[in-house]
């Protein structure tokens, strides 16, 4: 009966094992990629001393080792179901040595494991961290082999200290475990027991100027920013867009957001660059949420989180702004947790490779080089530092202005001065104005930068050029001057008959003119 019981136990974690694997590598990959990117781990002699200038020095180095096999989504997966495997094995093994049944120590190991799982599921939380338990989970099994109740009551201190300089916060586990063990077990000595424990308690305090550490951060560390015990799918999607857009398939975004109807302003970025570089951007903007002229960019300010600053500079890079495409590269470099990132180091070579400053996008290059997975992506941009004709650099403006960091407007008028035919900025700058509901700055920027190629004006842009000719009591000759289908014309007349048949109730209007600019305009609350 008992070796039946055990075999149950064993089937249950294998099967709950197994499942965190699927669960991590089919249904919540995006979360790890972006850990992976946010982290920058170089195999040189100095990156490994600046570790052992922190407590958790051992698991927060093991820790992003390992984080780099992040790169694939079976890489994180593997690790994370057998580091949850692990958990669940030494709590098991903590649990029968305070003398519970094998039943119940199976049990109550699901509950740090369950903890660990949800952790792992937020945005910041390091697989540093749960190996910094495993420590200290390592180091209590061995500690209490200690018979001899003076040795095990005199030997904590520089044991709470060794564990705290290997696995940080791991130590704040191993004093409780330590501390319940030794009330359990060492029967004479449970009221002395307090005092080192609580002399313990203060070492981190202690030590935190020696660390340079914030006192909450002293007590957590390696956690660097906040955790949470919740799975996040709007997070999930959103990251499964910005891997998409990283690797310019712009298509698989699109289809993405279609499939996800996402009201959410990020998303909402990702997709708006995915239908620019797409040339759709004119003809498909209102099929999606737009919360206002903020769907176009992230804003860089006090009120940005770090990720969304990181985010940021995607759209400026691709349209040529390299200024600003640098400044939050660097922000986000900054603000990271790890204040390294092989994602923004990538960009900062990417952006001084543009500009043909060869110097500076050496730095980048060679620290890249210095890494496992991406030396090959080094070598290859090594090789464009000799390359006179990079496509991005038509772009960039010729000459350098002082404008504000969110003053989009001029940003990309001076792009389209510096090159009128940068498509993306022009659609950019067109469907601010639209997105602000502002006709006149729009009609001024469409008639002095607009060059029609086809026979037809992209949809959105007919829409709000009629809003604006409509204003003016046009003619049907410059109707036609200016390019609008006949299709466009009496959508427009339906509209407004419709508009006006239903006293301006959106409801009555949703369904078939929800996709156009005058829903819009009549009905969309701006979000700056």
């Amino acid at each position: 009966m008992k070796q039946n019981g055990k075999w149950l136990e064993w089937l249950t974690a294998g099967t709950l094992t197994v499942a965190s694997f699927l669960f991590f590598l089919f249904l919540y990959p995006y979360h790890n990629l972006l850990k992976e990117q946010m982290n920058l781990f170089l195999h040189t002699p100095d990156h490994f001393l600046t570790y052992l200038e922190k407590p958790a020095w051992l698991s927060s180095y093991a820790g992003d080792l390992l984080t780099q096999f992040y790169i694939t989504p079976a890489g994180a997966a593997l690790l994370l179901s057998l580091a949850l495997m692990a958990i669940w094995l030494l709590f098991r093994k903590v649990f029968l040595a305070f003398n519970m049944r094998h039943a119940m120590a199976s049990i109550l190991a699901v509950i740090p494991v369950t903890l660990e799982f949800l952790f792992h599921c937020g945005l910041h939380y390091p697989l540093s961290s749960t190996l910094s338990t495993l420590l200290a989970l390592c180091f209590f099994l061995i500690y209490i082999r200690i018979r001899n109740r003076h040795l095990y009551l005199w030997l904590f201190l520089p044991v709470f200290v060794l564990v705290y300089y290997l696995a940080g916060h791991g130590a704040i586990l191993f004093t409780i475990l330590w501390l319940v063990f030794g009330l359990i077990r060492k029967v004479k000595f449970r009221l002395l027991l307090f005092l080192p424990a609580a002399l313990g308690m203060l070492i981190p305090i202690l030590l935190r100027p020696i660390f340079l550490l914030s006192p909450g951060r002293a007590y957590t560390y390696p956690v660097k920013a906040p955790v949470s015990l919740n799975i996040s799918f709007t997070w999930e999607k959103i990251l499964a867009l910005d891997y998409h857009t990283q690797k310019g398939n712009w298509y698989k975004v699109i289809y993405l957001s279609q499939q996800y109807g996402m009201q959410n302003r990020v998303a909402s970025y990702y997709t708006n660059l995915a239908l620019s570089q797409s040339n759709l951007l004119g003809d498909w903007l209102f099929l999606f949420y737009q919360p206002g002229p903020g769907a176009l960019f992230l804003p860089v300010s006090q009120q940005s989180t770090p990720l969304t600053i990181a985010f940021s500079n995607e759209v400026f890079f691709r349209l040529g702004d390299m200024n600003m495409a640098q400044h939050s590269a660097m922000l986000g470099m900054i603000f990271s947790q790890n204040h390294r990132s092989s994602r923004l180091t990538k960009r900062l070579a990417e952006i001084h490779i543009a500009i043909g400053d060869a110097p500076a996008a050496e730095k980048y290059i060679g620290l890249l080089e210095k890494t496992m997975f991406y030396r090959k992506w080094a070598g290859e941009h090594r090789k464009l530092l000799q390359v006179t004709d990079i496509p991005l650099r038509e772009n960039i403006p010729s000459v350098d202005t002082v404008r504000l960091a969110d003053d989009y407007v001029n940003s990309l008028e001076i792009l389209l001065q510096s090159n009128p035919d940068n498509k993306m900025a022009l659609d950019y700058l067109l469907c601010t104005h639209i997105l602000r509901k502002d006709i006149p700055a729009f009609r001024e920027a469409y008639d002095k930068w607009f060059v029609r190629e086809a026979d037809t004006v992209p949809a959105v842009y007919a829409q709000a050029l009629i809003v604006s000719l409509y204003r003016e009591g046009a003619s049907d000759e410059m109707l036609q001057a200016y390019g609008i289908p006949e299709s466009i014309i009496n959508h427009f007349m339906e509209y407004t008959n419709a508009y006006t048949e239903s006293k301006g109730d959106p409801k009555a209007l949703q369904e078939v003119y929800g996709n156009t600019f005058w829903f819009y305009y009549h009905f969309a609350t701006l979000q700056q």
